[in-house]
């Protein structure tokens, strides 16, 4: 107690420190109430200083220190901001949501647009840029690269996560920051923004996609924004995101509590709808090398924290009755003895070497990485402890998917192979519209060449990982119903 009564008292005398909740990126326009088409236009400018290297990396293209034989590609996209004070109100009125629209209607190709929620200890500052505002463009760098018959529009979601200078007052502030996250995503605009965007990539002359990202606080606020949504989704009809989007929590710092009554019941489509459920609406992935969710989360409350809703302690990635999958990355050329977990090859596309079945290169997967296997309903646990051997072809204890980075220089980043365990064979649980993946640092994470110029190690920051951001582009671009 003592230790803590010092470190509060720390806080006091570095109450001077406070960051004030402000916008960093306002938009200058003759009139306060509205701005004129050329002066939206003046704030939409694309931003082309990120490269790719061999089809891999991603670096500005003053960090680059080219070797011989790189192959660098030149990278364009927008970059935009939407920025809410701690009440929930957009500062800037509705002048930056208006340069974001002006850029989606002006676009040629269809719209890809990337919108990502800053976490805690993070804010929307250019001049002291946090980690989070650091990594986006190199996000949208990728996306560009993977989809350059797309117009790439990033919207970077600010807002005051980091409340002091000093690293110590800012530790001693989650719960505040936590509470000022739950209310600009309950009580705030940013739910009814994020519809109105999406719905105009959708209503665009050359339609489009909606990819929306939010880690740690910024999957907090999230969920709290569309949770009440997705436990009222019977169809995708009732999804105000429509089938044309993708909501992505990392490392979100949300107890599993918040999720009871989605896990008490999964929204899916109903028995006699005729829909079929080919991908979810939300997908939330935890690494387990992250210790601020696995492990700090949990003990927050052992300095006057108090992070969770309720009784449960663990954030909704770390709490395994309510993980639905276990996936990670591997070298495309281990070996797999069960060729039917494959998704879907030709019959050349799998051959036998040294004993050991293993997937030739040369072909590729015509089913997305996140196809599940059928269950028998006949082929519960009781029968898989006891008669291991005789394994149903219906069910598989784990899925592959080779997937080939065509545009990679280097062969030993060309193939991986995704490894997904599916943990929905527990009779009590269901697939439904929220997935809930359990994973690691090689989905979540940086290459070490570009850990070092963001000046990040991964675990819980990362996010721009570019097999993660691969894998999402399978998912958006797949119908959730068909």
């Amino acid at each position: 107690m003592r230790y803590l009564f010092i470190s509060l008292c720390c806080v006091s005398l570095l109450s001077c420190s406070t960051i004030p909740d402000q916008a960093y990126h306002k938009v200058v326009c003759a009139t306060e109430d509205s701005c004129a088409k050329t002066e939206l236009d003046a704030n939409i400018k694309p931003v082309t200083n990120m490269v790719i290297v061999n089809g891999v990396s991603v670096f500005r293209e003053d960090q680059v220190e080219k070797k011989q034989g790189d192959t660098i590609a030149n990278t364009s996209f927008n970059l935009l901001y939407l920025e809410y004070a701690e009440s929930g109100q957009k500062f800037e009125g509705t002048r930056q949501l208006d340069v974001i629209k002006r850029a989606i209607a002006t676009s040629n190709k269809p719209v890809y647009l990337v919108i990502y929620v800053n976490s805690w200890n993070n804010n929307a500052s250019s001049d002291q840029p946090s980690p989070d505002l650091v990594s986006f463009p190199y996000l949208l760098a990728r996306r560009n690269f993977q989809n350059p018959e797309m117009t790439v529009i990033g919207v970077y979601i600010g807002w005051n996560g980091k409340k002091h200078q000093n690293a110590l007052a800012n530790i001693l502030s989650v719960q505040n920051r936590a509470k000022v996250a739950d209310t600009i995503g309950k009580k705030g605009e940013v739910r009814s923004d994020i519809i109105s965007l999406v719905s105009n990539v959708q209503k665009s002359p050359h339609l489009g996609y909606t990819l929306i990202i939010g880690k740690s606080f910024g999957g907090r606020l999230l969920s709290r924004a569309f949770i009440d949504d997705l436990a009222q989704a019977k169809s995708v009809k009732d999804w105000p995101l429509g089938s044309r989007s993708l909501l992505v929590t990392l490392n979100s710092a949300i107890g599993a509590d918040a999720f009871d009554k989605i896990y008490q019941n999964m929204p899916g489509p109903e028995l006699n709808s005729g829909l079929t459920l080919q991908r979810p609406f939300w997908i939330n992935l935890t690494s387990k090398d992250d210790w601020v969710t696995g492990k700090a989360f949990p003990k927050a409350r052992l300095i006057g924290q108090k992070l969770s809703d309720l009784a449960k302690k663990r954030t909704i990635g770390h709490y395994m009755p309510y993980v639905s999958h276990s996936i990670t990355i591997e070298n495309g050329d281990s070996p797999y003895k069960n060729p039917e977990c494959f998704s879907s090859y030709d019959s050349h596309g799998i051959e036998e070497k040294d004993g050991q079945l293993t997937p030739t290169p040369n072909v590729r997967s015509t089913e997305p990485w996140f196809k599940i296997p059928l269950q028998d309903p006949n082929y519960n646990e009781k029968n898989r402890r006891n008669d291991k051997e005789n394994v149903t072809t219906n069910f598989c204890d784990e899925t592959r998917y080779v997937y080939e980075n065509r545009n990679a220089i280097a062969a030993d980043v060309r193939y991986y192979t995704t490894v997904l365990r599916p943990l929905y064979h527990r009779p009590e649980s269901k697939l439904g519209y929220m997935w809930n993946f359990h994973t690691d640092q090689s989905v979540i994470g940086y290459r070490p060449e570009e850990a070092k110029v963001i000046k990040n190690s991964g675990k819980h920051n990362a996010y721009v990982q570019t097999i993660l951001g691969r894998m999402a582009d399978d998912m958006l671009f797949t119908a959730p119903e068909k």
